[in-house]
């Protein structure tokens, strides 16, 4: 029996499977975010030095944590089908991200590079935030697929799927980064 292809590698894959599949990616994220998260005690020691902006640092984790919201209701739509539904939660979800974009930026400098902290601050801060970029990009990617061609959005579902289970990944990283980095 034939497969029906677009010619795409997992294609003849199950939806379930091709949703799975993507804990790797997000397990080798979470493999470079935790040698960083070790490497603040290593390199920063073990007090948090004056200068932390504790106030960003917790603006933005709230904002993280309240995301969770329409995390899980994008992903509630999606499984019902309401395809159209759910293109509202990614568009808050992107605005979100775009805050954590800008929010990381404020932050960086805020502890000079050159103590063990700050440097290993802004390198975490930086990986976390082209994390922001990426998942960020997806969401859009994600919408305009909705808009322009619903069809093809509703066959792949397993896509917008994924970018929500990166997004639920990203408010992990997150809550861990400003527990090590803020009240550790």
């Amino acid at each position: 029996m034939a497969v029906e292809s677009t010619g795409s590698l997992m294609d003849p894959a199950p939806e379930r499977a091709k949703r799975g599949a993507f804990f790797f990616p997000m397990l080798f994220m979470g493999i470079i975010c935790a040698a960083f998260y070790l490497g603040r005690f290593l390199w920063g020691g073990t007090g948090v030095p004056k200068g932390v902006d504790f106030g960003t640092g917790a603006t933005l984790t709230a904002i993280m944590l309240l995301s969770i919201g329409p995390m899980l209701g994008a992903r509630g739509k999606l499984s019902r089908g309401q395809d159209a539904a759910a293109l509202g939660n990614f568009t808050l979800l992107m605005v979100v991200g775009i805050l954590m974009i800008a929010g990381i930026i404020s932050t960086w400098g805020a502890v000079p590079i050159g103590l063990g902290y700050g440097g290993i601050y802004d390198i975490t801060s930086g990986w976390l935030g082209l994390y922001f970029v990426a998942v960020t990009l997806a969401f859009l990617a994600s919408i305009m697929k909705g808009k322009r061609v619903p069809a093809r959005f509703s066959a792949e579902r397993w896509v917008a799927h994924n970018v929500v289970s990166f997004w639920g990944f990203m408010v992990l990283l997150w809550t861990v980064f400003f527990i090590v980095f803020y009240l550790a």
